[in-house]
């Protein structure tokens, strides 16, 4: 016989707990049951324990991609916290297709709805610009190895801190799969309001 639900749990929590003792990194997992013959208990179990999602997906009505988006929602949450503000994505220089001999980058940064709580994330915004242009703020020559250097320094991929609220966490479960995603950790029967409600008015775009 194979390992039991417990062992199975077990075995997660245990990597999980060595991860953070040994790396100091803490991981979140997301967990699906696929159809309605799946195991719910393990996997809503291991998502629970991990400050993670389980979502449910049916075999008929289930949309796997949006349920799986879950992961996204989770950090773009996240990304709104007040450690978070001054977060921007930095690339590399590279070509541009057009005009073709240009070189240039971009930068983005998320943008959110900071009056309302838990803050709002709304979308994406990012600006390309060309190097000649950085070059004459910057006072460097754009293939000098001191303005890549900063471009490496800016472009490195770094972790922002996720700290969501366990009511923040159930609304997120509650969002995608319902009570029964929710670990019944919040003691608030009305979960925070985390999906943009539609706008009152008709746009003019």
């Amino acid at each position: 016989a194979g390992p039991g639900a417990n062992d199975v749990i077990n075995l997660v929590n245990n990597r999980t707990e060595q991860l953070a003792t040994n790396f100091n990194r803490k991981a979140t997992v997301f967990t699906f049951s696929l159809g309605y013959q799946a195991d719910h208990s393990v996997t809503k179990s291991i998502a629970c324990s991990t400050s993670g999602i389980w979502t449910p997906v049916d075999d008929l009505t289930g949309d796997l991609v949006t349920a799986m988006s879950s992961y996204y929602k989770l950090f773009a949450l996240g990304l709104g916290e007040d450690g978070n503000e001054d977060f921007a994505a930095w690339v590399e220089p590279y070509q541009f297709h057009n005009p073709a001999t240009k070189i240039g980058t971009t930068v983005s940064a998320p943008v959110y709805d900071r009056s309302v709580n838990p803050s709002l994330f709304l979308g994406v915004v990012a600006v390309d610009s060309y190097m000649d242009a950085l070059e004459q703020v910057l006072g460097e020559d754009a293939t000098s190895s001191t303005m890549l250097q900063r471009f490496v320094l800016l472009s490195t991929a770094r972790c922002p801190k996720i700290d969501l609220t366990e009511c923040e966490l159930d609304a997120l479960r509650f969002l995608g799969g319902g009570e029964d995603a929710t670990c019944g950790v919040c003691n608030s029967t009305s979960y925070t309001g985390i999906v943009p409600k539609n706008c009152p008015f008709q746009s003019d775009l």
